[in-house]
């Protein structure tokens, strides 16, 4: 029924909207009964409120983390490629490894945490 869900993401909302603003937990539950639903049911939102801003903390986190790794790969194989040239070597380091890190890193957040 689109009015239930409608409903739910309106709630959903709501207490994001009381979480972000520094609230109680026990502020927003009461904020919800007010509004005519069960302890138990405000309860649930809250706590799924709270696991949808750690699952974006959580992608936010692992795609840095993904990101720095693909950089610091790529800059070590440049500085290593840049050494190479300038003292005559025929060889340089390539940092494959820390790039495959990254890429699987972004990958996993995409994979883990989509929503």
């Amino acid at each position: 029924m689109p009015g239930e869900t409608d409903l739910m993401q309106e709630l959903h909302k709501e207490a994001a909207d009381l979480l972000q603003q520094k609230k109680t937990d026990e502020y927003i539950v009461g904020h919800l009964i007010t509004k005519g639903h069960e302890r138990h049911y405000a309860e649930t939102v809250l706590e799924n409120v709270k696991e949808d801003v750690a699952d974006k903390i959580g992608f936010r986190n692992t795609f840095l983390y993904g990101l720095g790794f693909i950089i610091a790969g790529v800059l070590l194989t440049y500085t290593s490629r840049h050494f190479a040239i300038n003292s005559g070597a025929f060889f340089y380091f390539f940092f494959w490894g820390l790039m495959v890190a990254g890429i699987s890193f972004i990958a996993r957040a995409f994979i883990i945490f989509r929503k």
